[in-house]
């Protein structure tokens, strides 16, 4: 069965990201979805993190070349 890409295989999902084998166990709760979708979640939040981060490194990068370009 799969759910979004995951391959579950009793308790257990899988999915390979960015090269990377993913696995994913229901844990304590038993409810395997809501594993998957914490998992999820805090993948989103930290890609917009690192996003963020690049953006400001752009900014100030381009900052940097209008100002070399004024002087």
């Amino acid at each position: 069965m799969t759910m979004h890409g995951w391959v579950i295989l009793g308790d257990a999902a899988t999915k390979r990201v960015n090269g990377q084998e993913i696995i994913i166990t229901a844990g304590r709760s038993g409810n395997l979805g809501a594993a998957i979708r914490a998992w999820e979640d805090s993948e989103r939040h930290r890609m917009v993190h690192e996003l963020g981060n690049l953006g400001r490194l752009v900014n100030e990068a381009l900052d940097r070349l209008r100002q070399a370009g004024n002087t």
